[in-house]
């Protein structure tokens, strides 16, 4: 009987207890970056405390910055970035500046400051690689669906790249290529640029179609940017596990917040499949 008693005590504490969470304060999230001959784009938010009550959709707009203070500075020289409405991009307020275009071998510092917080990331622009041959083959397994592959040429001393994708017709943007990095030391192949992938649910929206017009640029990245979207890339890859769930922070280069800001040393390539 006793045991029994134990048991309903443990269940009606369980049961009059609310679950808690963990406290949080706010920090900036920062997704940037500069390329070559480009100006530079920054996007800024704050970061959601884990909660259990149901946000909507002014909860969310409440932690994207319109009126932040974002400044950038280049050889000694201060440029303030203003927002500017992008809809191609899934956050619409976009920081910018027409009189800052990137350099091969600039070195540029982000500074950010909203509602009482501050963040800062320092980032440089290698030295861009090219591409030497495009290939289009049939998928292995679909015959619908086709595969661009590429032979990259790596830039002197620049080990690490990666590629962005866009269909013409159906992309807003271009989008991280689905599973885009490499390290130029260990690759030496045919490379396939994949289409940006963002839902883990549908499936094969990374390869394309009879038809589509794809443009794709080929970006020389830091170190830290290549450790950045390769566990993108890895997170990416293993959300497709529903029964094992995976999920790790992203360690971006910025300070004082979260994300990154990185350099770019990119070129741009198109071809068409048919």
């Amino acid at each position: 009987m006793k045991r029994y008693l134990y048991i309903l005590i443990a269940l009606a504490t369980f049961i009059s207890c609310e679950p808690q969470l963990p406290e949080s304060t706010d920090m900036l999230v920062i997704e940037g970056w500069i390329e070559n001959n480009g100006a530079p784009k920054v996007f800024v938010t704050s970061s959601i405390s884990a909660t259990l009550q149901e946000k909507n959709i002014t909860d969310l707009i409440d932690h994207v910055a319109m009126d932040a203070d974002v400044t950038i500075t280049h050889n000694g020289v201060d440029y303030k970035l203003k927002p500017s409405i992008r809809n191609e991009y899934l956050l619409k307020v976009c920081y910018t500046s027409n009189s800052l275009k990137g350099e091969v071998g600039g070195t540029y510092r982000l500074n950010v400051k909203w509602r009482g917080m501050e963040a800062s990331a320092t980032t440089t622009i290698p030295a861009p690689g090219t591409v030497d041959s495009i290939a289009v083959e049939c998928h292995q397994t679909i015959d619908s669906l086709y595969v661009v592959k590429v032979r990259p040429v790596p830039a002197p001393g620049v080990p690490y790249y990666m590629f962005f994708s866009m269909d013409v017709d159906k992309d807003p943007t271009y989008q991280a290529s689905y599973m885009g990095t490499y390290d130029s030391s260990q690759t030496q192949d045919m490379i396939a640029v994949n289409r940006g992938y963002n839902d883990p649910i549908k499936e094969n929206i990374y390869f394309y179609s009879m038809g589509d017009s794809v443009r794709f640029k080929i970006a020389s990245l830091e170190p830290d940017a290549y450790d950045f979207w390769c566990k993108f890339d890895e997170i990416r890859l293993f959300s497709h596990v529903a029964l094992l769930p995976y999920s790790t922070n992203l360690t971006g280069n910025v300070h004082g917040g979260l994300g990154y800001f990185f350099g770019y040393g990119v070129n741009y390539y198109s071809t068409k499949i048919k």
